[in-house]
């Protein structure tokens, strides 16, 4: 059986498809109804998550490392209030920071710890005690006692750029959250009290989640609202709340953009049928794909994300396309006298088996996302793919159901004129295929250019930047960048590997030497600010034993000093050195400040600290990496190979299906031209104007690839079967352009604005990935109506139309 039969045999399978569905619409209509109630059970379910390390799955080597260190030692990820009044060593701001910090610790949820220049470590000796109290715990008086205040605060080595900035300008309270969430505890004892509904043995408690996350910044929010006046100006900011200003984006994006996607997709079907069930009918068809996709995804567990949340209105978009091509060919056969069942068999017949390939093809797209390392792009290839196909099913079995049932008003004789929008779309047609040569010679010459700015192509990874510049979070860590040298913090974790090794004092001077050693280390923006490490606090207690002298602010000599003086620490009230090291003294923590900013630069930054650490200890000791700051950089190298990986599984999934349904090996290498060149010149324009590529724009490639062979495939096939009555490659091109080049422009136009809205988002990221991707689908679109038919007139070979054999396949020029 060759090619021409088995094609017309399954289209006459999509034909007889019609007249089934039209026969049995009411079950149909109760099928998929029942369906989607019962899949929209699941909705309530549906959760959030807007956490950095979520980018990472569970059992990811960067997430266990980070999830081990949060268990041992807390969050690395403080809430960062930063507060620049007139004056920070004034007694009357001082009593107002007083007073807010003890409003937040009696107001804010979930604390372990507030900090500040009132309760700051401070650690001194008193005869032959150690006193460890609050940095102001003898509440200053006069101006002389303020201005020792000063003092004392700015010759701390720990106080400067973490609690106030070096030129004593600025200050900050750091607010410290639990770590686990519900009932769990936040010590190394939970989980093992099952009293009052708390975890029972063996149970693994739940790190804090968005929801208890966002109850912690809104409190503080309300805090800081009763204490904030001209002269205490206050901006929260760190990772905590960065979190939550992205769930509060997320949450008021969904539904504006979900809306604006509703009303493009009604404003574009009005104008193109003008008719109210050419609204209606695809609309509530895409609505309940969208239903049943976002229940599957609430179903599975799996929380929305920052690229995920983007579906509702991604999947409208998307599957209205299959429900235009049927109705508008619907349409034209009811105008010309059929039957409502013969001209839903028709429709069927004439573009069933192009929308399913294009569903098939969107999807194979979509897909190559599933199984990369960073989870929110694994989600989004695995749930689009499944909703475009969800779309296509209801597409191929709800819509014409509903046609079924729908009283649609047929006028036979009737047809109306042409669009203005057809007769441009056949006239730029006719134009490509007259002057083929010279059209395929400016795209080639376009894409010239645009390849040469995709080696200017560079990776980004700055959630910094997704936030307004007046944004408190934003605003915060600029603060905090310039004034403290940095709100990021990086994590090494030097062990031992035996009990009480960290009292070996040659170990804490190589500690000691670490902070140093990395002081001047940099790359590009990317710096090392303060370091802390439990050689500070040994050498604090030193001193303070040895009559507070600054000569003495040292480690000791012996392992048995060592040891006496951390017990005399740990006896005095104090639980700090909990911040610094494990129980057992085998490990310890140092803990880097970097400046916030683009993520690019720290994985080059970090190899470089590497090696400095691995220079110092000396194989006394090993380590390890982790903390937030690595989490980014290592979202950035996993930006790299999700990219890689993607782009080249969507070209391969795709082309194949593209041969297929052209069936020539060498005209459907042909088609894919017109899908890639508009890839090209997106990144290329990327390249050339310095847009990096990010956990957003990275999608744009396999999305816009995937949708541009969908108008690609509409016309290749319909193209094809004009050709083989024919036999003219310009008059196939008119036809093609006539019959679905104004549902190719509709479709176009509903995805390219589906996409736009999102540069409505106040998150950056989103902003431009939407920019580039409607830009692209319209390149796309261009490319179809230009290029193809160009294309086609160049490789195509002229011949005799026959009445005897209507459907030759393509001869292609060799």
């Amino acid at each position: 059986m060759n090619e021409k039969n088995v094609r017309d045999r399954i289209e006459r399978g999509f034909a007889a498809w019609g007249h089934w569905v039209y026969r049995r619409a009411g079950l149909v209509i109760a099928l998929a109804g029942a369906l989607t109630a019962g899949a929209a059970s699941q909705l309530p379910t549906m959760w959030m998550d807007t956490s950095f390390e979520g980018i990472f799955a569970e059992d990811a080597p960067a997430r266990v490392a980070y999830d081990r260190f949060r268990e041992q030692f807390g969050r690395d990820t403080m809430i960062l209030v930063a507060i620049q009044p007139p004056a920070v060593f004034d007694l009357g701001f001082l009593e107002k920071l007083r007073a807010f910090q003890e409003d937040v610790e009696e107001n804010v949820p979930r604390l372990v710890e507030v900090t500040s220049l009132i309760n700051v470590r401070q650690t001194r000796g008193v005869g032959d005690e150690l006193i460890v109290g609050d940095f102001l715990e003898d509440w200053p008086e006069t101006p002389e006692e303020l201005a020792e205040v000063k003092r004392r605060a700015l010759s701390n080595p720990v106080y400067v750029n973490n609690i106030v900035s070096k030129g004593g300008d600025f200050t900050a309270l750091v607010i410290e959250t639990e770590v686990y969430g519900g009932d769990a505890e936040s010590d190394e004892f939970a989980g093992f009290d099952a009293d009052d509904g708390e975890l029972t043995p063996g149970e693994e408690p739940a790190f804090l989640t968005g929801t208890e996350n966002a109850e912690i910044v809104a409190a503080l929010y309300e805090v800081m609202a009763r204490h904030e006046s001209e002269d205490f100006p206050m901006w929260a900011g760190g990772t905590p709340v960065q979190t939550h200003e992205l769930q509060v984006n997320m949450q008021r994006d969904m539904a504006r953009f979900t809306g604006l996607a509703v009303l493009t997709i009604i404003v574009a079907l009005s104008l193109l049928f003008r008719r109210f069930s050419g609204v209606v009918l695809p609309l509530v068809t895409v609505i309940l794909s969208v239903i049943c996709t976002m229940s599957l995804m609430a179903a599975s567990g799996t929380p929305l994300m920052l690229p995920t949340q983007i579906l509702p209105s991604f999947l409208l978009a998307v599957g209205v396309g299959g429900a235009v091509h049927i109705l508008a060919i619907f349409y034209q056969a009811l105008r010309r006298g059929e039957t409502k069942e013969d001209a839903i068999a028709s429709s069927l017949g004439h573009s069933g088996l192009a929308v399913a390939m294009t569903g098939l093809t969107t999807a194979g797209g979509l897909l190559s996302f599933a199984g990369v390392g960073m989870v929110p792009i694994s989600h989004f290839g695995i749930f689009a793919p499944a909703g475009v196909m969800v779309a296509l099913f209801f597409v191929l079995t709800l819509l014409p159901a509903l046609i079924a049932v729908f009283p649609v008003r047929a006028t036979p004789g009737k047809a109306r004129g042409m669009f203005a929008s057809q007769r441009a779309l056949i006239r730029i047609g006719d134009f490509a295929t007259r002057h083929p040569v010279p059209v395929a010679a400016a795209w080639g010459a376009v894409l010239v250019v645009c390849l040469a700015g995709t080696f200017r192509l560079s990776f980004s990874h700055n959630p910094f930047e997704w936030f307004p510049e007046d944004s408190g979070p934003r605003v915060a860590g600029e603060l905090m960048n310039e004034a403290m040298e940095g709100a990021l913090f990086l994590e090494f974790l030097i062990h031992t590997k035996q009990e009480n090794g960290l009292h070996d004092p040659d170990l804490l001077r190589r500690l000691d030497e670490i902070a140093e050693a990395v002081a001047g280390v940099h790359y590009g923006p990317a710096k090392v600010g303060q370091t802390q490490s439990l050689v500070d606090v040994v050498k604090e207690i030193h001193q303070a034993l040895n009559e507070n002298q600054s000569a003495y602010y040292a480690v000791p000599d012996q392992r048995r000093l060592v040891a006496q003086e951390l017990l005399l620490f740990e006896n005095s009230g104090s639980d700090d050195l909990e911040n610094f090291v494990d129980p057992q003294f085998a490990t310890a923590r140092v803990t880097l400040k970097i400046p916030m900013g683009d993520a690019v630069n720290f994985p080059p930054l970090f190899r470089l600290l590497e090696a400095e650490v691995e220079r110092v200890l000396a194989g006394t000791a090993s380590f390890e990496l982790t903390g937030m700051g690595f989490l980014l950089a290592e979202t950035v190298l996993s930006v790299m190979h999700t990219m890689a990986r993607s782009y080249v599984i969507a070209f391969l999934v795709i082309t194949p299906l593209m041969v297929l349904l052209i069936g020539r090996v060498k005209l459907g290498l042909v088609a894919m031209i017109p899908n890639l060149a508009p890839i090209v010149i997106t990144l290329g324009v990327m390249g050339w104007l310095g847009v990096g590529i990010d956990t957003f724009t990275l999608l744009i490639g396999c999305i816009a690839i995937g949708l541009a062979v969908d108008d690609t495939i509409h016309f290749m096939h319909n193209f094809r079967r004009y050709y083989q009555q024919s036999g003219d490659v310009r008059e196939a091109v008119r036809q093609t352009l006539a019959t679905s080049g104004q549902a190719m422009l509709v479709t176009s136009v509903v995805l390219s604005t589906g996409f736009f809205i999102y540069m409505g988002s106040a998150i950056g990221g989103l902003f431009r990935f939407g920019l580039l991707t409607g830009s692209t689908i319209i390149v796309a679109f261009l490319a179809d109506i230009l290029l193809a038919p160009a294309l086609m007139a160049l490789v195509v070979r002229p011949q005799q139309a026959s009445e005897a054999a209507p459907a030759t396949p393509l001869e292609v020029t060799r």
